[in-house]
């Protein structure tokens, strides 16, 4: 078993790290978080309150958690996190998914990408402040250390230009690059190698995030400045970069990081699990990777909701009718929540007015009745509160009215379909 640890693991990289790694047989996570965090839904194992890393005690703080744990590796999950530990990888009591400290250095900031890409013809045109024209503009300037979209402005007049000059030290201006906007995912395998370059569109943006994403082909411009990239700096496993097409169709460089992007996922469903071959790769194994045959792959992202209530229970009464069953097939969050029961050890037992015969239905829809405890087919008027003998019991049904009643009866938390969502665990 290998113990990984996640900091900050709440992050969108944490979280993407996350559903990278919570099915590997291999693997046991734990997420680690200074302040409250949405990781606390999805990580089984999850550590809340380590000092910030400008804390003179977070290195041991982080060691200690290390060693209790009996963690083998660290993924670093942020910008600043990942510069802060590669550069202190000598104190750190374990190995660190990432590249050296000169690579994750030079990477923070675009100043120092660029001097070091100054003479390929793929780096933007850059500017001084004090050299620009109005005949230059519009041009584009972007934070030197920052990540995704933030910070960034356009300089469309010499009143934009004024305004950013007493920061202009913070800022890298360059040539304005008008046309669309791709990130290459990419890993380099331990003999330096440029492994797989997966490259995707952001569609569309929210606060630096890419929310919408699609893979394309790689063509081999693109796969050619990968290629440079790669020979250029010394990576170890999982990075990417983002490119923009400027005026004339040509991709220039925006930034490169070594390590996981929040929307990675889109390439990762076409068959190369970046990171978890990382942490493998950083173990000691040698990683290889299999041909894409998805062309294709597109991601959505939005708000996900995860719950924590506060209630107890050993049993499960549920309905099966438009509960178990949605419009003549399986609701399948129904099901998913009924196997949680089963791996918990609760006891479910299916109350219903099922108007046909309720063990030739299960057998129609591939529902194995041992799935139940039991099985209670109601076929005269009596309430389903009657057969509800557990204190310790929730009670799931689609009609508000036997809700209502085994409410008031019973005195035990009821669940239309809809709450079946508040019952889930996804803690891996």
């Amino acid at each position: 078993m290998i113990n990984v640890l996640v900091f900050p693991c709440g992050s969108e990289i944490g979280l993407e790290v996350h559903n990278a790694m919570k099915f590997d047989k291999h693997i046991n996570l734990v997420g680690l978080s200074s302040v409250p965090c949405h990781a606390k839904m999805v990580y089984k194992n999850y550590i809340e309150g380590i000092s910030f890393i400008n804390d003179p005690n977070f290195i041991s703080e982080l060691n200690k958690i290390i060693d209790d744990n009996d963690i083998d590796i660290l993924v670093p999950a942020y910008d600043d996190v990942i510069l802060f530990l590669a550069q202190n990888e000598d104190k750190v009591h374990c190995k660190l998914a990432t590249s050296k400290y000169e690579t994750c250095d030079i990477a923070r900031s675009k100043k120092k990408t660029y001097e070091i890409l100054k003479d390929e013809a793929f780096t933007p045109k850059m500017y001084d402040i004090d050299d620009i024209k109005e005949e230059d503009l519009p041009l584009f300037a972007k934070p030197d250390i920052g990540q995704g979209s933030q910070g960034v402005t356009k300089i469309e007049s010499m009143y934009d230009l004024e305004k950013i000059r007493p920061v202009a030290d913070e800022y890298v201006i360059s040539e304005m690059l008008p046309g669309e906007e791709y990130t290459i995912d990419c890993f380099t395998n331990r003999k330096g190698e440029l492994l797989v370059a997966s490259m995707r569109q952001r569609k569309r943006i929210r606060t630096g995030i890419s929310v919408n994403s699609i893979t394309y082909e790689t063509p081999d411009e693109v796969m050619d400045i990968a290629k440079r990239i790669n020979d250029k700096f010394e990576f170890d496993g999982v990075w990417f970069f983002q490119v923009k097409e400027d005026n004339d169709g040509n991709f220039k460089i925006l930034e490169m990081a070594p390590r996981v992007a929040g929307s990675m996922s889109t390439s990762r469903v076409r068959g190369f699990n970046f990171i978890l071959n990382t942490v493998y790769q950083k173990m000691g194994y040698d990683v290889s990777a299999i041909p894409h045959l998805i062309k294709t792959a597109e991601v959505d992202r939005a708000f996900s909701n995860k719950y924590y209530l506060d209630i107890e229970y050993d049993t499960v009464y549920i309905d099966f009718d438009d509960t178990v069953t949605y419009k003549n097939t399986v609701n399948v969050e129904t099901i998913a929540f009924i196997y949680q029961c089963q791996n918990k050890g609760k006891k479910l037992i299916l109350l219903t007015r099922h108007e046909k015969e309720i063990y030739d239905s299960l057998k129609k829809y591939h529902i194995d009745k041992d799935v139940f405890s039991d099985i209670i087919h109601i076929k005269d008027e009596t309430l389903k509160s009657d057969y509800i003998e557990s204190e310790k019991a929730i009670f799931i049904d689609d009609s508000f009215r036997e809700r209502k009643d085994v409410s008031e009866k019973c005195n035990i938390p009821v669940f239309d379909c809809d709450g079946i969502a508040a019952l889930m665990d996804w803690r891996y």
